[in-house]
């Protein structure tokens, strides 16, 4: 894909009514690129599931609703996401909600978290001890106010039932998607340049950063590479990193050649002090992108081969692939996945797609499984916002 149609695929995101609260949740789903949106044909290697080999499911346009990154705790049982919405009875003016959602009993709850902030991402940490978050300050809603926010980002932390939450004392910078070591003693997170006003999106030149939570030193984990977009980051081991990323500043004038001889793979295995850009591995499938692991060292992952699908790589090498099973693709109408996570034991795939029809702007997104031991798709039927049970938080020096 040329950086020409890069470029042009952020049109996507500007918002049909530009409302005070847009601002504020925009570069959010900027700092993002949907899945989805360019696929390839490549042929060769395993076709694509048969529609009647899977359990086809339906949305309804109307039920879509603003999710965001999802994340699953390490006992596979919780998933952790964000939801944007206008819903009076918790905000009249609209927010970010941090949703923790119990796949046995279907019950939702909503972490109730200092106001004054927008929080964006959050994921559980590899123990399931810790809950990790992004936040930008609510301090207007101007274009300067707007990325005066942005660059006084924060990253936070809690342990995962509310308590000793905490802000990471970081420098200032434009800071999202926070995760933690497998050893849960370090904190991984992208750092970005906000771009001019009026560029077509927010962010760009993504980097990882690591911060020691003992020493509290704080630098560039690799690199720096300058990624034009980010998706996931999950670490591999204590000094080796998944990243998920597109478009290198290094290659940012021959991008069209780079992605034709790496097959369009946007993936990478990145160990800590790298300064040499590593090859895109899965490169035996189209488009590879927004790429997790489970606890036996399995890849799993978006690609086309041909069609949009679902990918597991084992630690054997072997491919599985599950199409996806609707009569439309994620990509048409602007859509697209955006986020997908396999259940720690592999049984399962939890992602976040866009309703069909619908574009990013229109926040109209579900929440959904893929069971890999029957290739059955399930929606996951989130309960209403209002319905969730608060989740008290309390900072770290709290005495109550």
């Amino acid at each position: 894909m040329s950086s020409g149609k890069a470029a042009n695929r952020w049109e996507h995101f500007v918002p049909r009514h530009f409302t005070a609260f847009n601002k504020w949740i925009l570069p959010i789903l900027l700092s993002v690129l949907p899945i989805g949106v360019c696929t390839s044909s490549a042929q060769g290697g395993q076709q694509a599931v048969n529609q009647s080999d899977a359990s086809p499911f339906e949305a309804d346009s109307a039920k879509g609703r603003d999710f965001r990154e999802i994340s699953v705790h390490p006992n596979g049982q919780e998933l952790i996401f964000t939801e944007c919405v206008y819903d009076p009875k918790l905000d009249p003016a609209g927010d970010c909600y941090v949703l923790r959602y119990y796949l046995t009993t279907k019950n939702l709850q909503r972490y109730a978290l200092p106001a004054g902030y927008v929080y964006s991402t959050a994921s559980f940490s590899p123990q399931g001890n810790y809950v990790l978050m992004s936040r930008v300050p609510k301090i207007g809603v101007s274009e300067d106010k707007v990325r005066q926010a942005y660059e006084n980002s924060e990253i936070v932390l809690m342990k995962t039932d509310g308590t000793d939450f905490k802000v990471l004392p970081l420098a200032k910078g434009d800071k999202v998607a926070p995760i933690m070591s497998p050893d849960e003693m370090r904190v991984a997170y992208w750092r970005a340049t906000l771009r001019p006003p009026g560029s077509k999106s927010f962010s760009s030149q993504f980097d990882v950063w690591e911060v020691n939570l003992n020493t509290g030193q704080d630098s560039l984990y690799a690199g720096p590479f300058a990624f034009f977009s980010r998706n996931k980051l999950q670490y591999l081991a204590q000094g080796e990193m998944l990243v998920g990323a597109w478009g290198p500043k290094e290659y940012a004038q021959s991008m069209t050649a780079y992605e034709k001889k790496y097959n369009s793979s946007s993936v990478y295995r990145i160990q800590r002090g790298m300064t040499t850009l590593p090859e895109p591995i899965l490169t035996e499938v189209a488009d590879a992108s927004t790429p997790s692991v489970d606890k036996t060292g399995n890849l799993y992952f978006k690609g086309a081969r041909p069609g949009t699908s679902l990918f597991r790589k084992t630690v054997q090498g072997e491919i599985e692939q599950w199409g996806w099973p609707l009569r439309y693709s994620p990509g048409e109408s602007g859509g697209g996945w955006y986020d997908l996570v396999p259940a720690p034991n592999g049984s399962y795939i939890a992602f976040v797609y866009e309703i069909k029809g619908t574009a990013t702007r229109d926040g109209k997104r579900g929440v959904a499984l893929l069971m890999t031991h029957t290739s059955e798709w399930r929606i996951l039927n989130i309960p209403p916002l209002h319905l969730s049970a608060p989740i008290a938080v309390k900072a770290a020096n709290s005495k109550e």
